[in-house]
């Protein structure tokens, strides 16, 4: 097997370096004090990101989403449009935040988990779209790979297990695991924020 020469090689490995001919963040984002955003990401207009937030790489933020101060978005994570997210919310890697998601302050989600906002798949069909987005009440947590369906309300300091099918609302402090997820217990007083 001949091996290429050395100016194919170059031009195999540079074309994933190569800087974008455009800004990948549109002149109409605002970014509070301090907010970091890394390598790669894409940030559409509208959005708005309050003091010390931090964005991680090849991350995608569709139109008009709005986040507090101090949130953490970890690498790949990809937002749809017209998403709210409070003060001290953590999001971890290759996270699915689905159009018109409501999240109140200090949230966190697992890597992984994926959020639902239609019950209807009505693509190529002539089905009335219907949008239903879960909203995740204050200082819930999500486990990694855990699926939120659409309507779905996740109570305040309420805990989903990780690989949980939420179906259901989940009561403020409450334990949810499985597929469905089913109530397991009550949330320890110790981890009440």
């Amino acid at each position: 097997m001949k091996s290429r020469s050395k100016a194919a090689k170059s031009n195999i490995y540079s074309r994933l370096f190569e800087e974008p001919d455009y800004d990948p963040i549109h002149p109409d984002v605002i970014l509070g004090v301090n907010v970091r955003v890394r390598y790669y990401a894409v940030i559409e207009k509208g959005c708005v990101f309050g003091d010390g937030c931090f964005i991680g790489n090849n991350t995608t933020i569709r139109e008009n989403c709005i986040f507090g101060e101090k949130c953490v978005i970890g690498h790949n994570v990809v937002f749809e449009a017209n998403s709210r997210f409070g003060n001290h919310v953590t999001i971890n890697a290759q996270c699915h935040m689905t159009q018109g998601i409501t999240v109140e302050d200090e949230v966190f989600f697992g890597p992984g988990v994926i959020t639902m906002n239609t019950r209807r798949i009505s693509y190529g069909r002539k089905i009335p779209r219907k949008y239903d987005p879960p909203i995740i009440k204050r200082a819930a947590r999500i486990g990694g790979g855990a699926i939120i369906m659409p309507g779905v309300v996740i109570g305040e300091n309420a805990l989903v297990a990780a690989g949980s099918i939420v179906t259901r609302d989940v009561p403020d402090r409450i334990i949810v695991m499985g597929s469905p997820a089913r109530e397991i217990g009550n949330v320890p007083e110790e981890e009440i924020l």
